[in-house]
């Protein structure tokens, strides 16, 4: 994968999101984040595989477990959560 890809979801995480080892997250609302994030700040957004790809590749590991899909390790800040 492009290094540059890679690099471009760190201003995301560091700005909306918070790291712990016990921390998980619906993928689905946590990719809705992030396009919302990229609208606001005038970023290109990866589409929904490339930033499953990308946060893989940064540790995030991806599970599904009865019917949800989450991310483990990174939970969205309440400021930044998208409202239902």
């Amino acid at each position: 994968m492009n290094p540059l890809k890679k690099q471009s979801l760190k201003p995301f995480v560091k700005k909306c999101c918070i790291i712990a080892e016990n921390a998980k997250y619906p993928a689905l609302e946590l990719y809705l984040t992030y396009v919302n994030w990229c609208l606001n700040y005038g970023k290109t957004v990866h589409d929904q595989f490339t930033f499953l790809d990308m946060l893989e590749e940064q540790g995030f590991p991806y599970s599904s477990h009865s019917g949800s899909t989450l991310f483990q390790g990174i939970s969205v800040l309440p400021p930044y959560r998208i409202d239902d």
